[in-house]
Parts: C-alpha cells; sequence; structure tokens
C-alpha cells in the first residue's frame, strides 16, 4: 500500500500559478476516518475564491482545496463499518478540503457510497452543484411548476442542473449564458428559449418572449449588468434567487424598484443548510443520487483536467469558459 500522495497546495495567496504539485505523507487512518484512492476531483468557483482570499470563511496556510473526491476506499480505521469497506467506491466530502489529490484521507460519516450506475466523474457533481439545485428548487422556490423561470450562467456547474429539474418540475424555463456555444448545453437540456447575455438588450427579448409579462421566478450567479438585467426581467411580483455574484461586479438597481415592482430578493449559501439544517440538505442529497442514478438528471463533465494542471483548470473556470461540472483526475 502507498504511503505517499501527490497533493496540489498553495501558501499564499494569490493568481492561479501560487498553485503547486508535491509529494507528502499519507497518514494512517484515525478512529472513524477512511483513506480513499482518488478517481475524480470536484472543482468548485469557490476554491478560486479561497486561492484568492476572498472565500466568505477565513482560509489558513498553506491549504488544500477540494471540498469533493470521489474514489475507492482502500484502508479503514478503528470504528469504521459497513458500507464502509475496502474497495467500495464513495463520494467523500470534505468540508476542511484536502481534495485536490491523489489519495485523501475522510471522514466516513461523511462519504457516501456511489450506486454503480453513476460514473466517477458525473458523481463529482452531486454535492455542491446537485444538492445547490436542488435546493433551491425545493426550498427556495418551492414552486416552479406552470412558472416562467430565467436562470443565469445556464450552462454552468448549478445552471445546467437547474434547467433540467426546472423543467422536471413543469417550469417553462429561460436559459441565458455569455455566448451562443455554452448555450448548445442548455438546448439539450431543454431550455424553452436561450439568451446571450453579452448582446445588448436581452432582457427585452425575454419581455417579447413572455408577452411584456417577464419571468415569475429567476436564479442568478453572474452579478453586475446581468444582475441588473435580470430584475428588469421580472414580472411585477417576481422572485430573485441569488446563489453568487462569479463577476465580482455588484449590481445597481435601486432598491426603490424592489418596492414598486413588489420584488422578492432571496440569498442561498450551501453551508447553512449543511451547518443548520442537515436532514434537508441529506435528504435533497438522496434525491440528486436518485435522479442521477435514474438517468432522470444529467451532470455534464466535459471540462477534465490533470491533478497537475489544476492552475490551468482555475484559468478556464475564472475566464468562464467551462460548462458544466469542472473535474480534476491524478491520472489520464
Amino acid at each position: 500500500m502507498t504511503t505517499t500522495a501527490k497533493q496540489v497546495i498553495f501558501d499564499q495567496f494569490g493568481s492561479p500559478e501560487v498553485l503547486k504539485l508535491i509529494n507528502t505523507a499519507l497518514p494512517e487512518p484515525k478512529a472513524g476516518e477512511i483513506i480513499i484512492q482518488v478517481a475524480a476531483i470536484g472543482v468548485n468557483y469557490s476554491d478560486t475564491l479561497r486561492r484568492r482570499n476572498r472565500y466568505f470563511q477565513s482560509t489558513p496556510l498553506p491549504f488544500v482545496l477540494g471540498s469533493e473526491v470521489v474514489g475507492e476506499i482502500i484502508n479503514t480505521g478503528p470504528g469504521v463499518s459497513e458500507p464502509f469497506s475496502i474497495g467500495t467506491r464513495v463520494l467523500a466530502i470534505l468540508p476542511s478540503g484536502g481534495g485536490y489529490a491523489d489519495y485523501v484521507c475522510a471522514i466516513a460519516q461523511f462519504c457516501i457510497p456511489i450506486p454503480e450506475e453513476i460514473d466517477s466523474r458525473a458523481a463529482t457533481g452531486i454535492f455542491v452543484q446537485g444538492s445547490t439545485a436542488q435546493l433551491m428548487i425545493s426550498q427556495v422556490a418551492k414552486d416552479v411548476k406552470g412558472k416562467t423561470v430565467l436562470i443565469t450562467a445556464a450552462s454552468g456547474g448549478v445552471g445546467s442542473l437547474l434547467v433540467q429539474l426546472a423543467k422536471l418540475n413543469g417550469a417553462k424555463v429561460i436559459a441565458a449564458s455569455s455566448s451562443d456555444e455554452k448555450l448548445k448545453l442548455a438546448v439539450a437540456n431543454g431550455a424553452d428559449l436561450i439568451l446571450n447575455y453579452s448582446k445588448p438588450n436581452w432582457s427585452a427579448e425575454l419581455r417579447n418572449f413572455t408577452n411584456g409579462k417577464g419571468v415569475d421566478i429567476a436564479f442568478e450567479t453572474v452579478g453586475g449588468d446581468v444582475y441588473n438585467e435580470t430584475i428588469k426581467s421580472l414580472a411585477t411580483g417576481g422572485h430573485l434567487i441569488v446563489y453568487g455574484c462569479a463577476s465580482g461586479v455588484q449590481g445597481s438597481i435601486h432598491p426603490e424598484y424592489f418596492v414598486d415592482e413588489n420584488l422578492t430578493q432571496s440569498g442561498f449559501n450551501l453551508a447553512h443548510y449543511i451547518s443548520n439544517k442537515m436532514p434537508i440538505w441529506q435528504e435533497a442529497m438522496g434525491q440528486v443520487i436518485g435522479m442521477v442514478a435514474n438517468g432522470d438528471l444529467k451532470i455534464s463533465t466535459n471540462k477534465t483536467f490533470l491533478l497537475e494542471d489544476a492552475a490551468v483548470a482555475h484559468r478556464q473556470v475564472e475566464a468562464r469558459e467551462t460548462t458544466g461540472k469542472v473535474i480534476l483526475t491524478p491520472k489520464a
């Protein structure tokens, strides 16, 4: 059994170039822990925020990024029992990071056995992207049946799942993204209308599609002008759900507009559900796993990088050049 692992760490905040590959000793698992040989590692936008020291939680240095990996259990610590036996393939959730590695030590109770029907790369999209999308649909929007829904960044990891989940729940879906190429994924996921928000006045086209009414619900994660135009796209009494600001640019809509149009804005943070509403989050995870296993929900994984190329992956994520779930793999 191997005694060393490769990790991507950073010991200072900054550009993707601060990420470096090192060799480190692989610890023996303690009580309740397992060692996983990693097959696939999930990359999230929050990883880039941590690397730049802009995450909402503090990041100690040095730090190994990665909150989710999928792989096979190769060793177990005392007290670990079924279903976490050697050879079992699991999705490991890593609250303190450590996933950018070819072997990881994880707490067994934070791991989930993965059905054979789900491949390892797709499984990395279940935790952050899958449960985020499902919780926003079921707990924040609550009822989308028969409603018109706008989804920005509709070809991203969360957005691509929101399109599918909204359709599965009976909504009419308008998918918006920054390029015609990205919007091809939204079409494949069943969007009723696609809009390129790099073009001017795209919200006017949306208004025409809705016969001047606007949308009932909007999911927004871009910020800046896209945030502003999204608000203008809402029908009177509409609901805006914000779960990020990828551009880093604040919107500039006056609060009085919300009053005049009787609009509601909600924020969503997955960490809040994990910390304060764990049973609801666990139920959402189970629902996503079931839908992926049944083929009702598809996780796109067409951007895969070698572990040693983590910096390249970060550059593409930050440049918004990716669609679906971004993956690192220890081996080609």
